[in-house]
């Protein structure tokens, strides 16, 4: 794989490029000593939510590039929840990175297709008990829910749309952290407005939905 991202990162103007897993974060990358890592963590997730809203108003993004002021960020959706990210130069030729990443993103599928084969593992006692978890029953599930639907409301003031997909991934990891039940709401709404990012909204946030929990 790392490879594939080097016939990318050679091309004049790039800093670096990267796969990138919703869930895992980078999974491989060739980057320039001057790009961190935060940096593809960062533009990865954002990048990644902006392909699942394309693909929820079936628009189903191929490649997509965002000029700023010190980079262009060039993307393309490899599988779901997985992107080939490329940072160059503001004024980097992005048609040549974007026809160079269609070329090799077919060899990419196939890799990240054997690495899922390969990275298959035994489950640890960790996954043994969270798969032993009960369900919550139906009026608890009731709850949860009018809750989960009061912080989404809550969370759009701040993220705007892409509340409901990122609501839905900080569920999913709340859920694997311990059992869904209404005490653990607190540990949910923190994980959220670490999110934000933004102090004064985060803080907007977490008043908003206080009297909830």
């Amino acid at each position: 794989m790392r490879k594939l991202l080097q016939e990318i990162s050679v091309i004049p103007g790039v800093t670096g490029s990267c796969i990138f897993d919703k869930k895992e974060g980078a999974l491989c990358h060739d980057l320039h000593p001057s790009l961190s890592e935060g940096v593809l963590q960062t533009v990865g997730i954002h990048m990644v939510r902006l392909i699942q809203m394309g693909t929820m108003s079936g628009l189903y993004i191929k490649s997509t590039h965002f000029r700023f002021d010190k980079y262009t960020v060039v993307g393309m959706p490899l599988d779901t929840g997985i992107v080939l990210l490329t940072i160059c130069e503001s004024q980097a030729n992005c048609s040549l990175i974007a026809t160079t990443a269609a070329m090799l993103a077919a060899d990419m599928r196939d890799d990240l297709a054997q690495g899922i084969v390969h990275t298959e593992k035994n489950p640890t006692e960790e996954d043994i008990i969270l798969e032993q978890m009960p369900e919550p029953d139906e009026s608890t599930a009731a709850e949860l829910q009018t809750f989960y639907d009061k912080i989404e409301d809550a969370l759009a003031t701040a993220i705007g749309p892409v509340a409901g997909i990122v609501i839905q991934d900080y569920i999913s990891k709340w859920r694997q952290a311990g059992p869904e039940i209404p005490t653990r709401l607190p540990e949910l709404t923190a994980m959220l407005a670490e999110e934000i990012g933004d102090p004064e909204m985060a803080q907007e946030f977490a008043r908003k939905i206080d009297h909830l929990l």
